[in-house]
């Protein structure tokens, strides 16, 4: 072999490696079977080949190639997606750009996974949603709040300013001192006053117990027999009372409804009346006392 074939050889083979180390580089495989997928955007916003693509957060493919089409002025870009994965129809692609990153090219899935997409089909993109961009468009909005910031700072710090908030802290501070007391205190009646009440009130129910047990030993039907007996003997000796002082045939009768021995017995009472003043006038009349035996004349 001459030395210039050996040459020639050497830089076919060089070339070689430099454009594999270019691809590798890059980011591109050189032997794949990963399948074409075509996106058509209006704005890739700087995103550079071999970026990955994701679906759901998960890596399926990279971008393989972005071409623009100067007669309709759209992007088209060129996925090269894992052979295993498979889009289904409906599928949209939008971008995302992270603050200080570049951008990355996302996978909307369709609804039916039964129905998919065949490979070199074009799927139409979406606006990227660019942080920056929204940042941009949310300022003026900011600028407009920013007065009603201001006014409710400064009205925030009149209030923080005025004594009377210190005096409510000051009283919120009394208040809870006077509440930590009394959860003192109900703990204290807790653990001491409670139990006995309970033992007391234990006791209680243990002697009404024991009361009801024994009233339910008594005949209150006998007990209400003997005192309806009771009753009915009492109504007998009223009725016969009641007889004996309007009949005239008894001696309580006749004392009670005949009136001359009502008379009688007046009569009697007056005669004794003045008897007692005769006595007590004339008391020799009717009592004689002598040492010597000798009468009064």
């Amino acid at each position: 072999m001459s030395k210039e074939i050996k040459i020639a050889i050497t830089a076919i083979v060089a070339v070689i490696i430099v454009y594999a180390g270019i691809i590798f580089l890059k980011g591109l495989k050189i032997f794949s079977n990963e399948v074409s997928y075509y996106v058509e955007m209006t704005d890739v916003q700087g995103m550079p080949t071999a970026s990955n693509i994701l679906a759901n957060g998960l890596k399926v493919g990279y971008v393989k190639a972005i071409n623009f089409d100067q007669a309709r002025q759209i992007i088209t870009v060129e996925m090269s997606i894992n052979p295993d994965f498979r889009i289904p129809k409906g599928t949209s692609v939008f971008m995302t750009k992270e603050m200080l990153g570049s951008a990355t090219m996302n996978l909307k899935l369709g609804s039916d996974p039964s129905n998919v997409l065949s490979p070199g089909d074009t799927i139409q993109g979406t606006p990227m949603t660019d942080l920056m961009s929204a940042a941009g468009e949310m300022i003026p909005q900011v600028q407009a709040m920013l007065p009603k910031v201001d006014s409710i700072l400064t009205a925030l710090n009149t209030m923080a300013n005025d004594p009377a908030l210190a005096n409510s802290l000051h009283n919120m501070e009394t208040v809870s001192s006077d509440l930590k007391v009394t959860t003192r205190q109900i703990n204290s009646l807790l653990g001491k006053d409670v139990p006995q009440l309970m033992a007391k009130t234990n006791n209680i129910c243990s002697n009404l117990e024991t009361t009801t047990s024994t009233l339910n030993q008594i005949d209150m039907v006998g007990m209400a027999q003997k005192a309806d007996k009771t009753l009915t003997s009492v109504q007998e000796m009223t009725f016969k009372f009641n007889t004996a002082m309007n009949s005239k045939d008894n001696s309580l009768g006749m004392l009670l409804n005949d009136n001359s021995i009502a008379l009688h017995l007046d009569s009697t009472m007056l005669n004794s009346s003045l008897l007692l003043e005769d006595f007590r006038l004339h008391p020799k009349r009717y009592v004689h006392f002598s040492l010597f035996g000798k009468k009064d004349k």
